[in-house]
């Protein structure tokens, strides 16, 4: 997600191709594609996850940048997985786009761990229900959303002591 024109997502294929592009194998039966099914798929990430478009068969390059990283993310939701990671999936989006986002993970994560990798604060304290601080390679801050402590918070994210007003 980090940089999905360049390593993400093919501009001249359309949605249903770049939703269905890592699971060709899945979405074929004896080297023939299964239409249908990769049409159901690209349509139902296309309304779960609000991506703003006439159809799936719309080219990605002329989606905003907000609605292909909906792609990017639908594309992986598409799929059952035990675990999922992002690299900075709300990365160039708008707040709106962000939201849509995080619901949608929120809302498939049973019987799921994901690991978002984010720098942006706002973003881990919207979406996670853990927050792991790292600094060097090295977890210098563990919190647990419903009660977290801001102020050690802010601390262990600017690398900083936490100073005490004792």
């Amino acid at each position: 997600a980090k940089d999905r024109a360049t390593s993400g997502i093919v501009g001249g294929f359309n949605i249903e191709r770049n939703i269905s592009l890592p699971f060709l194998k899945r979405m074929s039966g004896f080297g023939i594609m299964k239409r249908r099914a990769e049409r159901s798929i690209a349509r139902r990430q296309i309304d779960e996850l609000a991506i703003v478009c006439r159809s799936e068969k719309d080219e990605l390059s002329a989606l905003s940048g907000g609605n292909q990283q909906k792609v990017m993310v639908g594309r992986w939701m598409s799929q059952d997985a035990k675990l999922f990671i992002l690299d900075e999936p709300f990365q160039g989006v708008d707040i709106s786009a962000r939201r849509d986002i995080a619901a949608k993970l929120r809302a498939s994560a049973d019987g799921r761990a994901t690991l978002l990798f984010v720098t942006e604060l706002d973003e881990a304290l919207e979406t996670a229900d853990r927050i792991l601080v790292m600094s060097e390679q090295t977890i210098v801050g563990e919190h647990r959303n419903e009660d977290i402590d801001l102020e050690r918070l802010l601390a262990e994210v600017a690398g900083g002591p936490l100073h005490s007003a004792a």
